[in-house]
């Protein structure tokens, strides 16, 4: 083998060094994103838990306002049956 030039051998030794230093500056900032990426994905599990809990809580709602018409309807059914009695209460004479 031929002796290098030392100028040579000196850009050949700087290029390493900065790909060295590259290399592990990626390495850590590669640390860094995997890191951040796990805390995001342990936020939004918390976040789909707490989303489920507050679906599971609302369809009661919307089951309550089913049950709030059906009481109205049978609220109106009964008022029409306590009129229907009074009535034949006054008609019978209150003789039932």
């Amino acid at each position: 083998m031929s002796p290098m030039d030392p100028g040579m051998q000196q850009l050949w030794i700087i290029s390493l060094v900065v790909a060295v230093v590259v290399v592990i500056v990626v390495a850590v900032l590669l640390e860094m994103i995997v890191r951040t990426a796990r805390d995001i994905r342990g936020a939004v599990h918390s976040i789909w838990i707490g989303g489920k809990r507050i679906a599971g809580n609302t369809v009661t709602i919307a089951l309550l306002r089913e049950t709030n018409n059906i009481a109205g309807l049978i609220l109106g059914s009964a008022s029409e049956i306590a009129k229907a009695s009074s009535r034949i209460r006054q008609l019978t004479g209150g003789n039932t």
